[in-house]
């Protein structure tokens, strides 16, 4: 199709600042390739932050999400994402937001 493999908006959104989150969740604009999808936190010293395979969600299949175990400490943490649409691309990409302090 015209419209290529992308992100759309995500919880938390881009640039929110957010109570620590139960999970991250993507929306793209095309159902991603079975087991493309890729999500990684990244917390505000480097380190990669534990969460669960992601997961599409039964109701829309565009819908990816992740489930952070652990309560996330105040901070400005970044989600890198990668994906492969119906043109076979990977698309990569990333954006921040912030815990705020409870």
């Amino acid at each position: 199709g015209a419209f290529h493999f992308a992100l759309t908006k995500s919880t938390p959104a881009a640039d929110s600042a957010v109570s620590s989150p139960d999970e991250v969740r993507l929306w793209f604009t095309q159902v991603p390739q079975q087991n493309s999808v890729a999500v990684r936190l990244i917390s505000p010293t480097g380190d990669l932050v534990d969460t669960s395979d992601p997961r599409l969600d039964q109701a829309d299949a565009k819908i990816v999400s992740v489930t952070v175990d652990r309560a996330l400490r105040a901070g400005g943490y970044t989600v890198s994402w990668r994906g492969i649409g119906d043109d076979g691309h990977v698309v990569r990409g990333e954006f921040g937001f912030n815990v705020s302090a409870q």
